[in-house]
Protein backbone atom coordinates (compact mmCIF):
# COMPACT_ATOMS: atom_id res chain seq x y z
CA UNK A 1 0.00 0.00 0.00
CA UNK A 2 1.34 3.40 -0.98
CA UNK A 3 0.65 6.48 1.08
CA UNK A 4 0.67 9.71 -0.85
CA UNK A 5 1.55 13.00 0.82
CA UNK A 6 0.66 16.26 -0.82
CA UNK A 7 2.28 19.46 0.43
CA UNK A 8 0.84 22.80 -0.57
CA UNK A 9 4.01 24.91 -0.69
CA UNK A 10 2.01 28.00 -1.60
CA UNK A 11 -0.09 27.69 1.55
CA UNK A 12 3.01 27.12 3.71
CA UNK A 13 4.71 30.13 2.18
CA UNK A 14 1.63 32.25 2.81
CA UNK A 15 1.51 31.16 6.46
CA UNK A 16 5.19 32.01 6.93
CA UNK A 17 4.57 35.40 5.33
CA UNK A 18 1.56 36.01 7.57
CA UNK A 19 3.58 35.12 10.66
CA UNK A 20 6.43 37.41 9.62
CA UNK A 21 3.99 40.28 9.22
CA UNK A 22 2.82 39.76 12.79
CA UNK A 23 6.38 39.77 14.12
CA UNK A 24 6.94 43.13 15.78
CA UNK A 25 9.84 44.89 17.44
CA UNK A 26 8.39 43.99 20.86
CA UNK A 27 8.58 40.28 19.98
CA UNK A 28 12.19 40.55 18.88
CA UNK A 29 13.27 42.57 21.92
CA UNK A 30 11.69 39.96 24.18
CA UNK A 31 13.68 37.22 22.41
CA UNK A 32 16.85 39.32 22.60
CA UNK A 33 16.31 39.97 26.31
CA UNK A 34 15.73 36.22 26.90
CA UNK A 35 18.96 35.32 25.07
CA UNK A 36 20.84 37.72 27.31
CA UNK A 37 19.24 36.31 30.45
CA UNK A 38 20.59 32.91 29.41
CA UNK A 39 24.03 34.35 28.72
CA UNK A 40 24.66 36.50 31.80
CA UNK A 41 24.78 33.56 34.23
CA UNK A 42 27.89 32.21 32.52
CA UNK A 43 30.27 32.47 34.26
CA UNK A 44 28.58 32.65 37.65
CA UNK A 45 31.53 31.70 39.87
CA UNK A 46 32.86 35.24 40.25
CA UNK A 47 34.97 35.09 37.09
CA UNK A 48 34.98 38.24 35.00
CA UNK A 49 34.69 38.47 31.23
CA UNK A 50 37.19 40.66 29.39
CA UNK A 51 37.30 44.23 30.79
CA UNK A 52 34.95 43.36 33.62
CA UNK A 53 38.30 42.78 35.31
CA UNK A 54 38.68 46.58 35.25
CA UNK A 55 35.10 47.80 35.57
CA UNK A 56 33.85 45.53 38.35
CA UNK A 57 36.63 46.68 40.73
CA UNK A 58 36.11 50.26 39.52
CA UNK A 59 32.36 49.98 40.22
CA UNK A 60 33.08 48.62 43.71
CA UNK A 61 35.44 51.51 44.39
CA UNK A 62 32.80 53.92 43.14
CA UNK A 63 30.24 52.32 45.44
CA UNK A 64 32.67 52.90 48.33
CA UNK A 65 33.13 56.56 47.43
CA UNK A 66 36.51 56.19 45.74
CA UNK A 67 37.35 57.49 42.27
CA UNK A 68 38.55 54.85 39.81
CA UNK A 69 39.37 54.24 36.17
CA UNK A 70 39.85 57.93 35.40
CA UNK A 71 40.88 57.31 31.79
CA UNK A 72 37.15 56.97 31.00
CA UNK A 73 34.17 59.15 32.02
CA UNK A 74 32.37 58.10 35.22
CA UNK A 75 28.80 57.17 34.22
CA UNK A 76 29.52 53.52 33.37
CA UNK A 77 31.09 52.94 36.77
CA UNK A 78 28.20 54.72 38.51
CA UNK A 79 25.76 52.39 36.73
CA UNK A 80 27.90 49.40 37.72
CA UNK A 81 27.93 50.60 41.33
CA UNK A 82 24.14 50.99 41.29
CA UNK A 83 23.74 47.45 39.93
CA UNK A 84 25.93 46.02 42.68
CA UNK A 85 24.12 48.05 45.33
CA UNK A 86 20.72 46.80 44.13
CA UNK A 87 21.45 43.17 43.25
CA UNK A 88 24.70 42.31 45.00
CA UNK A 89 28.33 41.89 44.04
CA UNK A 90 27.74 38.96 41.72
CA UNK A 91 27.16 38.13 38.07
CA UNK A 92 23.55 39.34 38.20
CA UNK A 93 24.42 42.66 39.80
CA UNK A 94 27.18 43.23 37.25
CA UNK A 95 25.35 42.25 34.07
CA UNK A 96 21.59 42.60 34.45
CA UNK A 97 21.59 46.43 34.26
CA UNK A 98 23.62 46.17 31.05
CA UNK A 99 21.02 43.83 29.52
CA UNK A 100 18.22 46.29 30.29
CA UNK A 101 20.24 49.20 28.92
CA UNK A 102 21.24 47.46 25.69
CA UNK A 103 17.65 46.28 25.09
CA UNK A 104 16.30 49.81 25.58
CA UNK A 105 19.10 51.08 23.33
CA UNK A 106 17.97 48.73 20.57
CA UNK A 107 14.47 50.17 20.83
CA UNK A 108 15.84 53.71 20.41
CA UNK A 109 17.84 52.49 17.42
CA UNK A 110 14.65 51.01 15.96
CA UNK A 111 12.86 54.36 16.31
CA UNK A 112 15.68 56.11 14.44
CA UNK A 113 15.69 53.35 11.81
CA UNK A 114 11.95 53.82 11.23
CA UNK A 115 12.57 57.48 10.42
CA UNK A 116 15.54 56.81 8.18
CA UNK A 117 14.23 53.73 6.38
CA UNK A 118 10.55 54.63 6.18
CA UNK A 119 9.13 52.00 8.53
CA UNK A 120 9.01 48.22 8.64
CA UNK A 121 10.13 45.66 7.62
CA UNK A 122 13.30 47.64 6.95
CA UNK A 123 13.63 49.21 10.40
CA UNK A 124 12.95 45.89 12.10
CA UNK A 125 15.40 44.20 9.74
CA UNK A 126 18.13 46.73 10.49
CA UNK A 127 17.56 46.27 14.24
CA UNK A 128 17.84 42.50 13.96
CA UNK A 129 20.97 42.76 11.79
CA UNK A 130 22.64 44.89 14.47
CA UNK A 131 21.46 42.85 17.45
CA UNK A 132 22.69 39.54 15.99
CA UNK A 133 26.28 40.72 15.84
CA UNK A 134 28.30 38.65 18.31
CA UNK A 135 30.51 41.50 19.53
CA UNK A 136 27.50 43.80 19.96
CA UNK A 137 25.64 41.10 21.88
CA UNK A 138 28.56 40.31 24.20
CA UNK A 139 29.20 43.96 25.02
CA UNK A 140 25.51 44.37 25.83
CA UNK A 141 25.62 41.56 28.39
CA UNK A 142 28.70 42.25 30.52
CA UNK A 143 29.74 45.17 32.71
CA UNK A 144 31.34 47.54 30.20
CA UNK A 145 30.79 51.14 29.11
CA UNK A 146 29.48 50.62 25.58
CA UNK A 147 25.85 49.71 26.34
CA UNK A 148 24.97 53.04 28.01
CA UNK A 149 26.86 54.94 25.28
CA UNK A 150 24.82 53.18 22.57
CA UNK A 151 21.53 53.79 24.37
CA UNK A 152 22.20 57.46 25.06
CA UNK A 153 23.62 58.06 21.58
CA UNK A 154 20.49 56.86 19.81
CA UNK A 155 18.20 58.52 22.36
CA UNK A 156 20.03 61.73 21.42
CA UNK A 157 19.40 61.16 17.71
CA UNK A 158 15.73 60.25 18.21
CA UNK A 159 15.12 63.37 20.30
CA UNK A 160 16.86 65.43 17.61
CA UNK A 161 14.58 64.03 14.89
CA UNK A 162 11.58 64.78 17.11
CA UNK A 163 12.85 68.37 17.24
CA UNK A 164 13.21 68.22 21.01
CA UNK A 165 16.56 69.90 20.67
CA UNK A 166 17.13 70.88 24.30
CA UNK A 167 16.44 67.33 25.49
CA UNK A 168 18.62 65.96 22.72
CA UNK A 169 21.51 68.23 23.73
CA UNK A 170 21.15 67.17 27.38
CA UNK A 171 21.13 63.52 26.35
CA UNK A 172 24.28 64.16 24.31
CA UNK A 173 25.96 65.65 27.38
CA UNK A 174 24.98 62.58 29.40
CA UNK A 175 26.42 60.35 26.64
CA UNK A 176 29.71 62.31 26.85
CA UNK A 177 29.64 61.54 30.59
CA UNK A 178 29.73 57.80 29.77
CA UNK A 179 32.13 57.22 26.88
CA UNK A 180 34.55 59.30 24.82
CA UNK A 181 33.50 57.48 21.63
CA UNK A 182 30.14 59.27 21.75
CA UNK A 183 32.03 62.24 20.32
CA UNK A 184 31.69 60.48 16.95
CA UNK A 185 27.89 60.39 17.31
CA UNK A 186 28.00 64.12 18.02
CA UNK A 187 30.08 64.62 14.86
CA UNK A 188 27.47 62.59 12.94
CA UNK A 189 24.69 64.86 14.16
CA UNK A 190 26.65 68.05 13.45
CA UNK A 191 27.70 67.00 9.94
CA UNK A 192 24.17 65.88 9.08
CA UNK A 193 22.59 69.09 10.39
CA UNK A 194 25.01 71.27 8.43
CA UNK A 195 24.48 69.29 5.22
CA UNK A 196 20.70 69.38 5.47
CA UNK A 197 20.67 73.07 6.35
CA UNK A 198 23.50 74.13 4.03
CA UNK A 199 21.31 76.80 2.41
CA UNK A 200 20.77 78.50 5.78
CA UNK A 201 24.28 77.95 7.13
CA UNK A 202 24.23 80.93 9.46
CA UNK A 203 21.13 79.68 11.27
CA UNK A 204 22.54 76.15 11.36
CA UNK A 205 25.74 77.44 12.94
CA UNK A 206 23.82 79.32 15.63
CA UNK A 207 21.72 76.24 16.35
CA UNK A 208 24.77 74.00 16.67
CA UNK A 209 26.52 76.54 18.90
CA UNK A 210 23.58 76.50 21.31
CA UNK A 211 23.31 72.72 21.07
CA UNK A 212 27.02 72.25 21.81
CA UNK A 213 26.89 74.71 24.70
CA UNK A 214 24.02 72.83 26.37
CA UNK A 215 25.76 69.46 25.86
CA UNK A 216 29.03 70.70 27.33
CA UNK A 217 27.22 72.42 30.19
CA UNK A 218 25.56 69.13 31.16
CA UNK A 219 28.90 67.31 30.92
CA UNK A 220 30.76 69.94 32.96
CA UNK A 221 28.11 70.09 35.69
CA UNK A 222 28.16 66.32 36.05
CA UNK A 223 31.98 66.21 36.11
CA UNK A 224 32.10 69.00 38.68
CA UNK A 225 29.66 67.11 40.89
CA UNK A 226 31.68 63.91 40.46
CA UNK A 227 34.96 65.66 41.29
CA UNK A 228 33.48 67.37 44.32
CA UNK A 229 32.21 64.09 45.76
CA UNK A 230 34.92 61.61 44.77
CA UNK A 231 37.94 63.96 44.61
CA UNK A 232 39.82 61.97 41.95
CA UNK A 233 43.59 62.38 41.90
CA UNK A 234 45.30 62.80 38.54
CA UNK A 235 48.67 62.12 40.17
CA UNK A 236 49.97 61.02 43.56
CA UNK A 237 53.39 62.00 44.87
CA UNK A 238 55.27 59.87 47.41
CA UNK A 239 57.76 61.78 49.54
CA UNK A 240 60.32 59.94 51.67
CA UNK A 241 62.17 61.76 54.49
CA UNK A 242 65.21 60.01 55.97
CA UNK A 243 66.55 61.09 59.38
CA UNK A 244 69.81 59.72 60.78
CA UNK A 245 70.50 59.81 64.56
CA UNK A 246 74.05 58.97 65.77
CA UNK A 247 74.21 57.41 69.25
CA UNK A 248 77.34 58.38 71.20
CA UNK A 249 78.96 56.49 74.07
CA UNK A 250 80.17 57.94 77.40
CA UNK A 251 83.53 58.74 75.86
CA UNK A 252 81.84 60.66 73.07
CA UNK A 253 82.58 58.06 70.43
CA UNK A 254 79.73 56.99 68.07
CA UNK A 255 78.25 53.60 68.94
CA UNK A 256 75.54 53.19 66.34
CA UNK A 257 73.36 55.08 63.92
CA UNK A 258 69.57 54.90 63.92
CA UNK A 259 67.93 55.66 60.57
CA UNK A 260 64.26 56.61 60.51
CA UNK A 261 62.28 56.88 57.26
CA UNK A 262 59.04 58.81 57.10
CA UNK A 263 56.83 58.57 54.03
CA UNK A 264 54.04 60.93 53.08
CA UNK A 265 51.81 61.18 50.05
CA UNK A 266 50.23 64.16 48.37
CA UNK A 267 47.58 63.98 45.65
CA UNK A 268 46.93 66.36 42.80
CA UNK A 269 43.15 66.44 43.02
CA UNK A 270 40.99 67.23 40.00
CA UNK A 271 38.73 70.14 40.78
CA UNK A 272 37.32 71.05 37.36
CA UNK A 273 36.17 69.27 34.19
CA UNK A 274 39.08 70.58 32.13
CA UNK A 275 41.44 68.45 34.21
CA UNK A 276 39.26 65.36 33.67
CA UNK A 277 39.20 65.90 29.92
CA UNK A 278 42.95 66.52 29.70
CA UNK A 279 43.62 63.36 31.68
CA UNK A 280 41.49 61.36 29.23
CA UNK A 281 43.11 63.03 26.24
CA UNK A 282 46.62 62.28 27.49
CA UNK A 283 45.60 58.66 27.95
CA UNK A 284 43.75 58.16 24.66
CA UNK A 285 45.35 60.80 22.43
CA UNK A 286 48.25 60.54 20.00
CA UNK A 287 50.75 60.28 22.85
CA UNK A 288 48.71 57.74 24.81
CA UNK A 289 48.96 53.96 24.54
CA UNK A 290 50.79 53.23 21.28
CA UNK A 291 51.85 49.79 20.07
CA UNK A 292 55.20 48.70 18.80
CA UNK A 293 54.97 47.53 15.16
CA UNK A 294 56.03 44.02 16.14
CA UNK A 295 53.13 43.64 18.61
CA UNK A 296 50.28 44.73 16.34
CA UNK A 297 47.97 41.91 15.31
CA UNK A 298 45.70 41.83 12.28
CA UNK A 299 42.52 42.39 14.24
CA UNK A 300 43.92 45.63 15.64
CA UNK A 301 43.94 47.42 12.27
CA UNK A 302 40.57 49.05 11.49
CA UNK A 303 40.96 48.38 7.75
CA UNK A 304 41.28 44.65 8.43
CA UNK A 305 37.91 44.60 10.21
CA UNK A 306 36.06 45.05 6.91
CA UNK A 307 38.35 42.88 4.76
CA UNK A 308 38.62 39.07 4.68
CA UNK A 309 41.98 38.99 6.46
CA UNK A 310 42.02 36.30 9.16
CA UNK A 311 38.30 36.85 9.80
CA UNK A 312 38.15 34.08 12.43
CA UNK A 313 41.40 34.91 14.23
CA UNK A 314 39.82 37.04 16.93
CA UNK A 315 40.56 37.75 20.57
CA UNK A 316 39.11 35.54 23.28
CA UNK A 317 37.42 37.42 26.13
CA UNK A 318 36.81 34.37 28.32
CA UNK A 319 36.86 30.63 27.73
CA UNK A 320 36.20 27.45 29.68
CA UNK A 321 37.38 24.06 28.37
CA UNK A 322 36.08 20.80 29.78
CA UNK A 323 37.51 17.31 29.29
CA UNK A 324 35.01 14.48 29.71
CA UNK A 325 36.30 10.91 29.92
CA UNK A 326 33.93 7.95 29.65
CA UNK A 327 35.73 4.65 29.70
CA UNK A 328 38.38 4.83 27.00
CA UNK A 329 36.72 7.76 25.22
CA UNK A 330 37.82 11.32 25.93
CA UNK A 331 36.02 14.37 24.55
CA UNK A 332 36.91 18.03 24.82
CA UNK A 333 34.12 20.62 25.16
CA UNK A 334 33.99 24.38 25.39
CA UNK A 335 30.77 25.23 27.25
CA UNK A 336 31.64 28.94 27.55
CA UNK A 337 33.54 30.93 24.95
CA UNK A 338 33.28 34.69 24.73
CA UNK A 339 35.11 35.51 21.51
CA UNK A 340 35.27 38.93 19.82
CA UNK A 341 34.11 37.34 16.58
CA UNK A 342 32.42 39.76 14.17
CA UNK A 343 29.24 38.61 12.49
CA UNK A 344 30.83 38.79 9.06
CA UNK A 345 27.64 39.33 7.03
CA UNK A 346 27.16 42.59 8.96
CA UNK A 347 30.77 43.80 9.12
CA UNK A 348 31.39 43.06 5.44
CA UNK A 349 27.97 44.56 4.76
CA UNK A 350 29.70 47.93 4.72
CA UNK A 351 30.50 47.32 1.04
CA UNK A 352 26.96 46.69 -0.27
CA UNK A 353 25.82 49.51 2.02
CA UNK A 354 28.36 51.86 0.43
CA UNK A 355 27.24 50.79 -3.04
CA UNK A 356 23.59 51.39 -2.20
CA UNK A 357 24.38 54.82 -0.74
CA UNK A 358 26.41 55.76 -3.83
CA UNK A 359 23.52 54.80 -6.10
CA UNK A 360 21.11 56.80 -3.94
CA UNK A 361 23.32 59.89 -4.19
CA UNK A 362 23.65 59.52 -7.97
CA UNK A 363 19.91 59.12 -8.41
CA UNK A 364 19.18 61.62 -5.64
CA UNK A 365 16.79 59.07 -4.19
CA UNK A 366 15.98 59.41 -0.46
CA UNK A 367 18.92 61.77 -0.32
CA UNK A 368 18.59 62.83 3.32
CA UNK A 369 18.40 59.25 4.60
CA UNK A 370 21.42 58.26 2.52
CA UNK A 371 23.28 61.31 3.82
CA UNK A 372 22.58 60.48 7.46
CA UNK A 373 23.78 56.89 7.05
CA UNK A 374 26.88 57.88 5.07
CA UNK A 375 27.82 60.54 7.59
CA UNK A 376 27.28 58.06 10.43
CA UNK A 377 29.58 55.47 8.86
CA UNK A 378 32.24 58.03 8.00
CA UNK A 379 32.19 59.85 11.34
CA UNK A 380 32.47 56.69 13.42
CA UNK A 381 34.85 54.61 11.30
CA UNK A 382 37.25 56.91 9.45
CA UNK A 383 38.74 58.52 12.62
CA UNK A 384 39.89 55.04 13.70
CA UNK A 385 41.59 54.47 10.36
CA UNK A 386 43.33 57.85 10.48
CA UNK A 387 44.46 57.32 14.07
CA UNK A 388 45.86 53.91 13.17
CA UNK A 389 47.76 55.25 10.15
CA UNK A 390 49.20 58.31 11.90
CA UNK A 391 50.24 57.07 15.33
CA UNK A 392 49.80 53.26 15.31
CA UNK A 393 47.36 53.67 18.18
CA UNK A 394 46.22 50.54 20.00
CA UNK A 395 43.06 49.31 18.32
CA UNK A 396 40.49 46.71 19.34
CA UNK A 397 37.84 45.45 16.99
CA UNK A 398 35.07 46.27 19.47
CA UNK A 399 35.68 49.93 18.60
CA UNK A 400 33.69 49.05 15.48
CA UNK A 401 30.61 48.91 17.72
CA UNK A 402 29.99 52.61 17.08
CA UNK A 403 30.00 52.12 13.30
CA UNK A 404 27.91 48.93 13.22
CA UNK A 405 24.52 50.64 13.79
CA UNK A 406 25.08 52.77 10.70
CA UNK A 407 26.25 49.78 8.67
CA UNK A 408 23.03 47.98 9.65
CA UNK A 409 21.04 51.03 8.51
CA UNK A 410 23.04 51.21 5.28
CA UNK A 411 22.61 47.52 4.55
CA UNK A 412 18.84 47.66 5.06
CA UNK A 413 18.75 50.85 2.97
CA UNK A 414 20.63 49.16 0.10
CA UNK A 415 18.38 46.07 0.22
CA UNK A 416 15.30 48.28 0.20
CA UNK A 417 16.44 49.76 -3.13
CA UNK A 418 16.08 46.37 -4.84
CA UNK A 419 12.88 45.53 -6.75
CA UNK A 420 10.00 45.14 -4.29
CA UNK A 421 9.40 41.47 -5.04
CA UNK A 422 13.05 40.65 -4.28
CA UNK A 423 13.96 43.08 -1.51
CA UNK A 424 12.05 41.39 1.30
CA UNK A 425 13.39 37.97 0.31
CA UNK A 426 16.96 39.29 0.30
CA UNK A 427 16.44 40.92 3.70
CA UNK A 428 15.01 37.70 5.15
CA UNK A 429 17.89 35.68 3.70
CA UNK A 430 20.43 38.09 5.12
CA UNK A 431 18.81 37.94 8.56
CA UNK A 432 18.79 34.12 8.51
CA UNK A 433 22.47 34.06 7.50
CA UNK A 434 23.34 36.33 10.39
CA UNK A 435 21.21 34.24 12.75
CA UNK A 436 23.16 31.07 11.87
CA UNK A 437 26.43 32.94 12.42
CA UNK A 438 25.13 34.31 15.74
CA UNK A 439 24.06 30.88 16.99
CA UNK A 440 27.39 29.30 15.99
CA UNK A 441 29.39 31.87 17.98
CA UNK A 442 26.92 32.28 20.83
CA UNK A 443 29.08 32.52 23.98
CA UNK A 444 27.26 29.77 25.90
CA UNK A 445 27.21 26.20 24.53
CA UNK A 446 25.36 23.28 26.12
CA UNK A 447 27.68 20.51 27.27
CA UNK A 448 27.93 18.05 24.42
CA UNK A 449 28.46 20.64 21.71
CA UNK A 450 32.17 21.27 21.01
Amino acid sequence: MKIKFEVDLTAIGQKVLDLSRKFKISHFLLLYFSAHMLQIAFPSDGSMVFDEAHYVPASLMTLNGQAANLEHPPLGKLIGAAGIALFGNNWFGWRFPQVVISTVGLYFFYLVAKRILGGDPWALGATILLALDTVFFIHGGILLLDGPAFMLGFLTLELYFRKKYSWSAMSMGLAFFDREFTLFIFVTLVAYHIAVNRHTLKQATRFLSRYTLVSLLVLFILLWAYDAHFQPAQATTLVSNVNSDVILGQNGQPITTIIRTFESTSSNIMWNPAQNLMYEFNYHGPHGIVLNETTIHAYEHPVDWILPIDPFDQATYYRVDVVVTTGNVTNDYTPIWYQAQPNLPLWYGIWPAALGLAIAFIRRKEWESALFIAVGIGSNYLPLVVLDLLVRRIGFNYWMLYTLPFIALGLAFAIKMLPTNKAKLVLATYVLTELMFFLWFFPVHPVGIP
